[in-house]
């Protein structure tokens, strides 16, 4: 187990911090013969359960937190579209992200937002 090196930083309420990687064993680059779309579905789908997690565990605001899974919703429906193009979900990833500024705690959903943000650019 690893530690994280937290020196300096002051949280407000609760935390979560999650050891390894947030794709959650995916790579990007396609394979499933969608161009990848699979993935990137996957992506959303554990984005949606870490936002719930966080909800859940009091390091979301409920409303906010609902916001947070509307875009993503959002985001999720556009790249269901077969002519998807990765502004369109990656624009509603970035307004989540943006919902989720100065929370702390909420440190999880962040990266795994820039993952998926990062996955939808390189798989539409």
């Amino acid at each position: 187990m690893g530690a994280f090196n937290q020196q300096g930083q002051q949280v407000h309420g609760k935390q979560i911090n999650i050891e390894g990687g947030v794709h959650g064993g995916l790579h990007i680059g396609g394979g499933d013969g969608e161009g990848g779309r699979g993935e990137l579905m996957a992506a959303l789908n554990a984005l949606l359960a870490e936002i719930t997690r966080a909800k859940d565990g009091g390091a979301l605001p409920e409303e906010l937190a609902l916001d947070v899974q509307h875009e993503v919703t959002q985001a999720t429906a556009a790249a269901r579209r077969p002519d998807a193009e990765a502004s369109a979900v990656t624009n509603r990833l970035n307004r989540a992200r943006g919902l989720l500024s100065g929370v702390t705690a909420a440190a999880a959903v962040t990266s795994a937002l820039s993952a998926a943000i990062a996955t939808a650019q390189a798989l539409l």
